[in-house]
């Protein structure tokens, strides 16, 4: 078993299905390319859609946990579909029907049987995410691992991060929200409205019945 991050409480609840489709889209935009997508490149360019995504519409993508780790920022419950085993991976059926699982490398790849031919295919994706990936493909695509890497550890790019001398540090959403440039009013009215949200969404999923 990989390395785990321990879950840190969101405002919004963590989409999955979106965080699979969100991948598929980049490692679908790669293989176009014939190129190929570390899991450290996968991570920077989710984590970078999913900033965008706070920063153009006040509300995330997948809904996921934000840490600063020795690499950069990541998303958690993300990461923790990459590192974990099938057998130890919680709600990655749709992550499992798409993302190849990676063997000892370090390189992503979706599922040879995956269906998936275009961007089109991906259906739990709205147009304005597709948008905002497509605009990080556009400027990130072509950056290295490392390139990412020290990309967002430049504070003048993700003020968010901070070094966690090997650990790895919680980023709350007042702080990616500050570091954005939202005003101390407009982050109260954006985590109201994603609390607000996350109630919705919880009355509506549906229950388990034993």
């Amino acid at each position: 078993m990989r390395n785990r991050i321990a879950a840190n409480p969101a405002a919004f609840p963590f989409d999955a299905k979106k965080a699979a489709e969100v991948a598929a889209f980049f490692l679908l935009k790669a293989r176009e390319r014939d190129a190929s997508i570390t899991v450290l490149k996968l991570m920077k360019l989710m984590y970078l859609a999913e900033r965008k995504s706070y920063q153009q519409y006040g509300a995330p993508i997948v809904g996921d946990d934000l840490f600063s780790m020795p690499h950069g920022p990541v998303l958690s419950n993300t990461l923790n579909l990459i590192n974990s085993a099938p057998e130890e991976r919680q709600g990655g059926d749709h992550w499992d029907a798409l993302i190849a699982e990676r063997d000892s490398g370090k390189y992503m790849c979706l599922q040879p049987d995956a269906r998936i031919n275009s961007t089109d295919d991906l259906l739990q994706l709205s147009d304005a995410d597709v948008e905002i990936l497509e605009l990080v493909w556009y400027e990130f695509g072509n950056f290295s691992a490392h390139k990412l890497r020290d990309y967002t550890h430049d504070h003048a790019n993700c003020p968010e991060w901070e070094d966690p001398n090997g650990s790895s540090i919680p980023i709350s959403m007042n702080v990616m929200l500050e570091s954005l440039g939202y005003s101390p009013d407009a982050i109260q009215v954006i985590c109201s409205n994603l609390q607000q949200m996350a109630s919705t969404s919880a009355i509506l999923k549906p229950q388990v019945v034993f």
